[in-house]
């Protein structure tokens, strides 16, 4: 038996189709721009490539070195989610069961993080960069991100941890558990919705940042994927066909990833709405 669309429901249905197409076509546009040399983008932008030309991949992959910075916005990524998910776990467990007395200030203290804009400290990092010769190492801007994106990451992940019950840490600690392997055996296991959240989060905005990276990496072989794509933009001509097949080369994989843990990410960020 065939169900009847109510009115709201083809309200629904209207609103997740437009949005749906407002959403996919600048992936669509990407894609078949990729396949075009420039005229054929501008004299054709809407048309479908007239034959599937891959000589702006290889432009983008040889000329360009689209793949070497692709590598590097997963150094730096997966880095800075690496250092960010274990201490933002550590620390979100010591400030929601209050083990230190400066916990309420602590949580001030994060809180700024997430009031000041971060590029608002662009000057003072840029000098201590340079003051300490730091520019073009993988190491301190692993760091850098880290610290900028922790505060999110803190906030997101104490909200899972404070709906646990203390009870769960009192039988670990009954069992022989130190602090240590309550955090990494007991409440990661159980906080794996918003920790895996957080990592996401941070993931994708390391991946995506350009401000730092653009003024802290000079050398061609250490920039990422929005240093690259900026500077093949030209003052008086652009070659849009390559730089249309770089952008699908460094979205792909995100893209991916993103598709394989999209409810893991959506599950986590509701359930960390109602816990926190």
């Amino acid at each position: 038996m065939q169900r009847k669309l109510k009115p709201n429901n083809i309200i629904y249905v209207f609103f997740a189709i437009l949005f749906s197409f407002i959403f996919l076509y600048p992936v669509y546009f990407t894609v078949i721009s990729s396949l075009k040399d420039n005229n054929e983008i501008w004299n054709t932008m809407f048309a479908l490539p007239k034959e599937i030309n891959l000589d702006n991949y290889r432009s983008a992959i040889n000329d360009i070195g689209i793949l070497r910075s692709v590598l590097n916005s997963f150094i730096f990524s997966f880095g800075a989610t690496i250092i960010v998910v274990i201490t933002v776990t550590m620390g979100s467990y010591v400030i929601s069961r209050k083990l230190l007395k400066a916990c309420g200030f602590l949580r001030l203290y994060y809180l700024l993080g997430l009031m000041i804009p971060a590029y608002g400290m662009l000057i003072p990092i840029v000098k201590m960069f340079t003051t300490f010769g730091l520019q073009d190492h993988y190491l301190p801007m692993i760091i850098l991100y880290a610290g900028i994106n922790f505060p999110m990451s803190f906030y997101l992940i104490v909200g899972h941890i404070n709906g646990l019950s203390r009870e769960i840490d009192e039988a670990a600690y009954i069992d022989g558990c130190s602090t240590t392997g309550i955090v990494f055996r007991v409440i990661f296991p159980i906080a794996r919705p918003g920790i895996f959240t957080g990592a996401i989060i941070t993931f994708l905005a390391v991946y995506n940042e350009l401000i730092f990276a653009n003024t802290l990496l000079q050398q061609k072989s250490m920039q990422t994927i929005s240093v690259t794509l900026l500077g093949l933009k030209g003052e008086r001509f652009t070659s849009w066909g390559p730089m249309f097949a770089s952008i699908v080369l460094s979205i792909v994989p995100i893209m991916v990833i993103y598709l394989i843990f999209q409810e893991r990410i959506e599950g986590g960020i509701a359930a960390g709405a109602v816990k926190g």
